[in-house]
């Protein structure tokens, strides 16, 4: 396999399965891992994506490297932990835990109401009953595909600035005068 391929998928599945065990943690922690785990994004993911395109520049391409190679490496890296993640998440929510589909329901509903009188005052009565109307028919691959949406737009965002910053081009010899 080709270096532009395998350190992605190595950085990719390790970021899966590190979000997983974070899952996990937070779970039996008795935290509701559907609450809490989008902060974990703006950790795991830049630091895959960082030490993923800088392993593939220093040890497989002599230190150098064009822009649209780290962004290739950074989508496999986004990508595999974003689409992991989230077969994960469903597979989760749909099969071996149902009551915390339910729990997050419950708790995003209560948010919702708690909030009524600042929501129906910034969004008017019928945005408001519309939200909470969507939240009550939330299921699993609603929240699987929201984090796989998320997911990718943080990599995307952060590979683009990795990359930038990362890149390294030989350096050009001056015929000079």
């Amino acid at each position: 396999m080709k270096p532009l391929f395998k350190v992605p998928l190595k950085f990719g599945l390790i970021g899966a399965v590190i979000n997983i065990a974070m899952f996990f943690v937070q779970h039996w922690t008795g935290s509701n891992p559907l609450m809490e785990m989008r902060v974990f994004d703006f950790f795991i993911i830049p630091v895959f994506i960082f030490f993923g395109i800088k392993e593939y520049r220093d040890t497989f391409n002599q230190g150098l490297m064009e822009f649209w190679q780290g962004m290739t490496v950074g989508f496999f890296i986004y990508g595999s932990i974003a689409v992991l993640y989230s077969i994960f998440l469903w597979i989760a929510l749909q099969f071996a835990d149902p009551d915390m589909l339910q729990s997050y329901i419950t708790e995003s509903l209560n948010v919702i109401k708690e909030n009524k009188d600042l929501l129906t005052e910034e969004m008017g009565a019928e945005s408001y009953q519309s939200s909470y109307d969507e939240v009550s028919k939330t299921t699993a691959l609603d929240l699987a595909t929201d984090s796989l949406v998320k997911k990718a737009g943080i990599g995307f965002l952060l590979t683009s600035v990795l990359s930038t910053v990362l890149k390294k081009q030989p350096k050009k010899i001056r015929l000079g005068r």
